[in-house]
């Protein structure tokens, strides 16, 4: 049996309920305009024909080269790294872009003092060369034209 007070709560929910019944929630529409207006709620948008003013943006900062690296930017275990100066790369600064005859060779050699641990990397064999700043061995890669272009070591 149903009570008076179980009636007067039923019929003002089954009123709501009936009245939702064939009313869909409003789906956003698929053009241009709705979605600027979803993306860019809140925020201005030039006049047509004006120019967007530019986002705020943080300048970018350059840390200062270590003590005795080459400059240019940083690469682990070549001239630019200051740990390898185990093997002597930062001191071939003065030859890159030389070419790597005899007499060029002789230089580095007689700047190195020594010529063990001391390799010239062809053009196209450089896959077997892993820079390691703490290595011994100086390798010093040679472009296709016979450049000195990088000195590693490792």
């Amino acid at each position: 049996m149903i009570t008076a007070r179980a009636l007067s709560f039923a019929v003002p929910a089954l009123a709501l309920a009936l009245s939702a019944c064939g009313s869909e929630p409003q789906q956003p529409g698929n053009d241009a305009e709705s979605f600027a207006e979803r993306i860019g709620a809140g925020e201005a948008t030039p006049a047509p024909g004006g120019t967007p003013a530019p986002a705020a943006t943080a300048t970018p900062q350059i840390a200062q080269p270590l003590p005795g690296a080459a400059p240019g930017p940083f690469a682990r275990g070549t001239l630019t790294d200051p740990a390898s100066k185990t093997c002597g790369a930062p001191l071939m600064g003065p030859f890159m872009g030389k070419l790597a005859d005899q007499a060029t060779r002789a230089e580095i050699a007689k700047m190195l003092g020594r010529t063990d641990n001391l390799r010239f990397v062809a053009f196209g064999s450089g896959g077997n060369v892993n820079p390691d700043p703490t290595n011994p061995r100086l390798s010093i890669m040679l472009d296709a034209q016979n450049i000195i272009r990088d000195a590693r070591c490792g």
